[in-house]
């Protein structure tokens, strides 16, 4: 990017002094020195920090693109706000008495003004680097974000929200980074620290980079408590993809939002949620209210509809960077036959890649969704179809447990996927009735993403989940 992008942002924000950093390292690089020096001195702790963190040069290339365009977008919000008000503010003088006259609210008048004036710097800023404690006190608390790092990904744009959305009432900033695949992100339960960005005692913020390939350093070491705070992390956000899905088939099942996580979880054939957790009761409100805000919007899938005021800083995401769940996208299954791989996906992250046994030409390739999920079918927890099934739609086919755990990875059985019965739990929970089964060939990357048995997605079991009035003649 040319310096005279960074320049014109610099001189309609003088006092962001990460965009006079920035546009100091644009000067390093064309040779001027003493222009450099300048910036660099308006950039004061900032300078200190990042050089510090020593982190990769083409980081702030990206970095630099997205302070600019959020600049732009800060722009246009206010051009389209000023509108507005003036509108408004025309309205008030057409309705409102004379100001000498009785009932004249001068204050509300003189607040549209300043309003005009003063545009919506406060609520929606440009990325600051030196809040002062003084403003309000630093909370003890601490937020998550993940993004992809590897190939051409450097994290670049959550390094950018983690930097614009700290201040006074976040202590911390986490970035975990996710492994990439060809173009999927890999979610794990145990990703590491890429990057802190944290407001100290004194209210100014530091960046840590905790990646040595990125800042070419020797990193400090990630404490115990942030490691063990963004692994529950990890968890909740996969209990809060799984309710958002299953919220999102209740009501496409019956036109109709459910009350409670309980009307989600009933016995079968009605068991949308085969296992469900404490922390889904508190999820709930916010999910449901953000699934409703995006039917309004157009009907888009929750996660795409912008951000509901159930969401907020005070929400139960609090400790997620936005106020929001961080797997946005429904969930969806895909099935690759040509390296035996199930993954359990959201948009373009695999939550879960197992590997599993399939029956070559016999398995059908196509789109399908789940209908039952049956728990010990026909009555077995030691049958062919193991402790879970989920079967296709419209289709004699399931994915299902097995009593031949030799036969995963191969192409044995008459057209079903099976599944270890670890795995087969795991995502009979994870994956509620109605989410998309897409099965074809080279879909998926051959690394496997199970999580140690310790750190399963284990949660309560929803009670008469068997179902004793059909006996299941999958294709196995």
């Amino acid at each position: 990017m040319q310096n005279t992008h960074l320049r014109t942002y610099v001189k309609k924000h003088p006092d962001n002094k990460m965009a006079w950093y920035l546009l100091g390292k644009e000067y390093v690089r064309e040779g001027q020195e003493g222009k450099a020096n300048y910036c660099f001195q308006q950039a004061g702790e900032v300078y200190e920090a990042f050089e510090r963190s020593k982190a990769p040069a083409d980081i702030w290339v990206d970095y630099q693109n997205k302070l600019v365009e959020m600049g732009e977008q800060k722009e246009k919000k206010q051009r389209i706000r000023k509108m507005w008000l003036t509108l408004l503010m025309l309205l008030v003088f057409a309705l409102v008495p004379p100001a000498d006259a009785p009932g004249f609210n001068r204050d509300a008048a003189e607040a549209l003004a300043s309003a005009l004036e003063a545009g919506d710097d406060l609520a929606d800023g440009p990325i600051s680097d030196d809040r002062e404690a003084a403003s309000a006190p630093i909370t003890d608390s601490n937020v998550f974000t993940a993004a992809r790092f590897g190939g051409n990904h450097k994290g670049e744009t959550a390094l950018a929200a983690a930097w614009s959305g700290a201040g006074p009432k976040v202590a911390t900033s986490a970035v975990l980074g996710m492994q990439t695949a060809d173009e999927w992100a890999l979610w794990k339960r145990n990703m590491p620290v890429k990057y802190i960005v944290q407001t100290n005692n004194s209210g100014r913020l530091t960046a840590q980079s905790y990646d040595a390939d990125q800042c070419n350093c020797e990193p400090p070491e990630v404490s115990k408590d942030i490691k063990q705070l963004a692994q529950a992390w990890t968890a909740k956000q996969e209990s809060a993809a799984s309710l958002s899905s299953a919220i999102h088939t209740y009501y496409k099942q019956n036109k109709t939002w459910p009350k409670n996580v309980n009307q989600l979880a009933q016995p079968f054939p009605n068991n949308i949620l085969g296992e469900t957790a404490p922390g889904m009761t508190d999820m709930f409100p916010a999910i449901l209210a953000m699934q409703q805000q995006g039917e309004k919007e157009g009907g888009q899938q929750a996660g795409q509809a912008g951000q509901s005021p159930a969401l907020q800083a005070d929400g139960p995401f609090a400790d997620t960077l936005g106020g929001e769940l961080f797997l946005q996208d429904q969930l969806e299954i895909v099935v690759d036959k040509s390296n035996h791989r199930l993954a359990l996906i959201s948009g373009n992250t695999i939550i879960r890649n197992y590997e599993v046994g399939l029956g070559g030409g016999r398995t059908p390739e196509g789109t399908f969704v789940i209908t039952d999920k049956v728990v010990n079918p026909n009555g077995r927890s030691d049958g062919e179809f193991g402790t879970r099934g989920m079967q296709l739609s419209d289709t004699n086919y399931a994915i299902h447990g097995t009593n031949e755990p030799d036969s995963i990875g191969l192409d044995e059985s008459l057209g079903c996927v099976r599944m270890s019965t670890g795995d087969v739990e795991e995502l009979f929970a994870l994956a509620p009735q109605g989410t998309p089964v897409r099965i074809g060939t080279n879909l998926l990357p051959e690394t496997i993403l199970v999580p140690e048995a310790k750190d399963r997605y284990q949660h309560t079991l929803v009670p008469k989940q068997n179902n004793p009035n059909k006996t299941y003649h999958w294709l196995n």
